[in-house]
């Protein structure tokens, strides 16, 4: 009896969607929660909501479904971050 090493992983188990939206939903508080702290969310928020950006457009062209949702669902997120942070600092 043989067992084959190779075994193929379906794309549903791909984890880059979900790296996605949990870098997107940590950069909400990085940037709104750390915006008291020195620098406030830019060192905290921007980068996260950056790499969101990055790992979710990535992430796409490989992603099912439900994958290709929660990467939509990150790069909102992201964006509207990166853009409550611009309008702050403009305000402020």
């Amino acid at each position: 009896m043989s067992v084959s090493s190779a075994t193929a992983v379906p794309a549903s188990a791909d984890k880059r969607p979900r790296l996605a939206l949990l870098l997107a939903l940590l950069a909400i508080p990085g940037s709104t929660i750390a915006w008291s702290l020195p620098m406030g969310g830019f060192w905290i928020g921007l980068p996260l909501a950056i790499a969101a950006i990055v790992v979710g457009v990535r992430a796409r062209s490989d992603a099912d479904r439900a994958g290709r949702q929660m990467v939509a669902a990150a790069v909102v997120l992201a964006a509207a971050t990166i853009l409550f942070q611009a309008s702050w600092t403009v305000a402020g």
